[in-house]
């Protein structure tokens, strides 16, 4: 996601060295990057040859038909090749663009894991009602969260109609395969409540914003709790799944009604475009430029390329 307002984190933090980025957000961020460039560079290059198309039409002989061959073939042929030069750019931009908003989401979904772990003026930011546009965020991922367990929920529920009551999941080769995504989407809602936790620790030992802190959410662990559905008897899932969606929706509802109300709360004490992940990002992206290897963009576009279209 892109902020064209981005403002300083306000913290005085710089980010760390490209080598000291987890494995899989360095990854990301190098194609992100590698991405840019080439949308950059194609945009450019389609720029340049649109230019050269509409000078060359306009340079046409006139009566090119009562021309020699040679004239009319050189020029047709000049013609059908500045066409397909600019339709060859304009399949690769396209591409380009496809791909973008897929990997940025990506890119800043493990980044703001990396902040809230590494980063602790980023923590305090948000407990002192700092970072608008981030707590906004806030409240996007945690609804992708839900919204990511629920489906695997009910994709188990559908493969639970199959399964005998007295047979373990385990045994069952549908149903157990439907339970690891469960469980990954449980463990990612499970981070949430306790990030969530933990700004609400940092708001009370501040004493800055006196009584009014958040309320600290109870850390339901939906993540063991679907781990020990393998070793169940489907019968006693059953049981297990529709206890477990409804404590999921009261505590869905609650948290995301306080998420709500401290989001507002922030954009209601500051005035325009407030975020902390935004410019970390994007010295991230100036850093990563320094270290890629031009020769190396190419391959990397094509199978950045291939990755996010096997993931739609």
């Amino acid at each position: 996601m892109e902020n064209s307002s981005n403002t300083s984190t306000g913290f005085g933090a710089s980010p760390p060295a490209i080598a000291q980025l987890p494995v899989r957000l360095h990854d990301l961020l190098r194609r992100e990057v590698c991405l840019e460039i080439t949308r950059v560079q194609i945009e450019n290059a389609l720029a340049q040859v649109r230019v050269e198309s509409e000078t060359l039409r306009k340079t046409r002989p006139p009566f090119l038909f009562l021309h020699g061959k040679t004239t009319r073939t050189d020029y047709e042929g000049r013609i059908t090749g500045a066409g397909e030069a600019e339709n060859a750019l304009a399949r690769g931009l396209e591409q380009v663009l496809a791909a973008q908003p897929k990997l940025s989401a990506w890119v800043e979904d493990d980044l703001e894991t990396f902040l809230r772990d590494t980063q602790p003026p980023y923590l305090l930011g948000l407990a002192m009602h700092r970072f608008a546009d981030d707590w906004q965020r806030l409240i996007l991922r945690f609804d992708q969260r839900v919204s990511g367990f629920k489906g695997a929920l009910g994709a188990v529920q559908v493969a639970l109609g199959v399964v005998p009551g007295g047979m373990a999941l385990a045994s069952n080769a549908g149903a157990f395969e439907c339970l690891m995504p469960a469980r990954q989407w449980a463990a990612l809602l499970d981070y949430e409540f306790g990030f969530f936790n933990r700004v609400a620790d940092m708001q009370r030992r501040n004493a800055a914003l006196g009584e009014d802190t958040l309320k600290r959410m109870p850390e339901r662990q939906f993540g063991p709790s679907v781990g020990q559905w393998a070793h169940m008897e489907a019968e006693p899932v059953r049981r297990a799944l529709l206890e477990l969606r409804s404590r999921l929706e009261v505590t869905v509802t609650e948290a995301r009604a306080i998420y709500v109300d401290e989001a507002t709360l922030v954009a209601n004490v500051l005035s325009g475009s407030q975020s902390y992940v935004y410019p970390f990002w994007d010295a991230l992206r100036q850093l990563m430029r320094m270290e890629i290897d031009p020769a190396t963009i190419e391959e990397i576009v094509a199978e950045t390329e291939q990755m996010v279209a096997a993931a739609d």
